[in-house]
């Protein structure tokens, strides 16, 4: 609760008990008045009368406590009790708890409805971290299954050694797909219980995109894919590292659905004096917008024809390198037109 609403209900209690014992010092009073004015203010009569007035004021007094009580339970003991049994449900891990705030009043009613909203809280928190928990296992799972498919077939004496070398790269790429996965979720959950970005310093961004450029030349020129690269001159102050996760996987992305003979462009634009904008481009499948919704979502991969090749977990991890960053990134995609990924950075 909330101390301002606390401090409500009891001054207005307090209040209460006031004008209670007023009214009983007024009623007090307006007997001896009465019998004061029935004797003639006779002291003698009033004396005879005195266990008649006590016994009158201490019943008024009763009757005003117990209205008290009633009022005490009717507005706050019952109302705190019910929430007290709520709170206790939430304790146990029951997130399916419903709150019917139309019972409550005032202060009451704003408690049962913020807590409602704290329950609601909890239980997408816990999807969300049944999801997370199961997309894991999943992810986990598929490369497992090779290794151990793959770890059988090789126990077999009678492989030819070119099936033997096949399935020892297997195995290797496999392992890689785990090592993979384990970094990126360690990366994820790192960035999503940092705050504040730290390290800050000047560095070339022209450079830092160059050199995860260079990090997939073999790909790109595998595929023989064109790269036009527009990168002036740029000083950045921010965290070098958190941006380096940012453009890995966004070149990296590039180059992994571009087509064979495609085109690649990087661009900075340096001419506003308030951001940075790094344009990413490529000219592969693109994406339609029920995929473009659903993109910076863990685990989630619209393509799943390169699903051997990732884990869903790196534009997942560009969004929230984005967010830390105070960076806004924009996507625009169409089916078989590409993707053009624009990201702006605050100086």
């Amino acid at each position: 609760m909330k101390i301002k609403n606390f401090n409500k209900i009891y001054h207005r209690t307090l209040v209460l008990v006031i004008f209670a014992f007023a009214i009983s010092v007024l009623l007090f009073l307006f007997l001896i008045f009465l019998l004061a004015r029935t004797s003639l203010f006779e002291t003698e009569i009033i004396s005879e009368n005195t266990g008649l007035i006590v016994v009158a004021s201490v019943l008024s007094l009763v009757i005003v406590s117990q209205v008290i009580t009633i009022y005490w339970n009717y507005r706050v003991n019952r109302p705190v009790e019910i929430l007290s049994d709520v709170i206790n449900q939430i304790a146990q891990g029951d997130f399916e708890v419903k709150i019917d705030s139309s019972r409550f009043k005032n202060e009451m009613k704003s408690l049962a409805e913020d807590l409602d909203k704290m329950v609601t809280e909890l239980k997408s928190i816990e999807v969300m971290r049944s999801d997370f928990v199961s997309n894991v296992s999943h992810e986990f799972r598929a490369p497992l299954s090779a290794i151990q498919g793959y770890v059988t077939l090789l126990s077999n004496k009678s492989l030819s050694e070119e099936k033997r070398t096949e399935y020892f790269d297997k195995l290797v790429e496999s392992t890689k797909q785990i090592s993979g996965l384990i970094d990126n979720v360690l990366r994820l959950s790192k960035l999503e219980s940092q705050n504040i970005v730290s390290e800050k310093k000047i560095f070339s961004l022209d450079e830092q995109l160059r050199r995860n450029v260079l990090l997939f030349e073999e790909v790109w020129q595998r595929k023989n894919i064109e790269l036009v690269l527009d990168l002036p001159e740029c000083d950045y102050y921010g965290n070098e590292e958190l941006l380096n996760q940012m453009w890995a996987n966004l070149i990296g992305n590039a180059v992994k659905f571009s087509y064979e003979e495609g085109e690649i462009a990087i661009r900075i634009d340096d001419s506003k004096k308030e951001i940075v904008t790094v344009i990413i481009s490529d000219n592969g499948p693109g994406m339609t917008e029920e995929v473009r919704a659903h993109i910076f979502e863990k685990f989630y991969q619209g393509d799943t024809s390169h699903k051997s090749e990732g884990n869903g977990l790196g534009l997942a991890l560009v969004k929230s390198v984005a967010d830390l960053s105070g960076a806004q990134i924009d996507v625009e995609s169409e089916p078989g037109k590409g993707s053009v990924f624009t990201v702006r950075l605050p100086r």
